[in-house]
């Protein structure tokens, strides 16, 4: 890896650890996972004394180029119960990075709203095991979307959904799943919640 990849990737830590910190206070471990001159870190930032959400984001998904040299302009977060409704730590850390392998292949459409199929890399303790792509609702405002240098990072949130609310959003759209969302009084951060639909 060549000293201005390392200093760029330097950068772009130190914008995106700000915007984390700020929101979430400071992160408690980090796991880096790596291939080439590839290097991807997942931190975590445990649940605030008065809260009760733990929150998972990557580092170095962003800025990463494959196809035509195109280049991603996400990270991706995952905010789940402090106890992270009985997965293990690592366990969720896997999937966030099985996550952006998959979100890096030429032929998925990663995006907003998107919706994937069930998966067997979900964490075991979760029966919601199909995945929405979010925007991070319930987030401060400023960690949507990050500036680093002339790029905007889109923070985008893997969301834990049943098939059948997968079927939901494929069949009706994603605004009959919304409404039904707002009918519940289970939050789309706790996986081990009964589905909406």
């Amino acid at each position: 890896m060549d000293s201005d990849h390392i200093f760029s990737q330097d950068i772009r830590r130190t914008i995106l650890l700000s915007s984390y910190i700020s929101a979430w206070g400071m992160p408690l471990t980090r796991r880096i996972t790596t291939k080439e001159d590839f290097q991807v870190e997942v931190y975590f930032f445990p649940a605030k004394q008065d809260g009760l959400i733990n929150r998972y984001a990557t580092v170095g998904v962003s800025g990463k180029g494959s196809g035509a040299n195109k280049s991603h302009n996400w990270e991706l977060f995952m905010a789940v119960p402090s106890d992270n409704a009985g997965a293990t730590q690592a366990e969720i850390e896997n999937f966030m990075f099985d996550v952006m392998c998959f979100s890096l292949q030429d032929n998925v459409q990663f995006e907003l709203g998107a919706t994937f199929p069930e998966t067997p890399l979900m964490p075991a303790s979760w029966p919601a095991r199909a995945l929405l792509i979010d925007e991070p609702r319930a987030e401060p405002e400023f960690i949507e979307s990050i500036s680093v240098g002339e790029e905007t990072v889109n923070l985008l949130w893997i969301v834990p959904i049943y098939k059948s609310e997968h079927d939901l959003i494929v069949n009706s759209g994603l605004a009959d799943f919304d409404a039904a969302t707002e009918k519940s009084e289970w939050s789309l951060a706790y996986p081990l919640r009964y589905p909406y639909a």
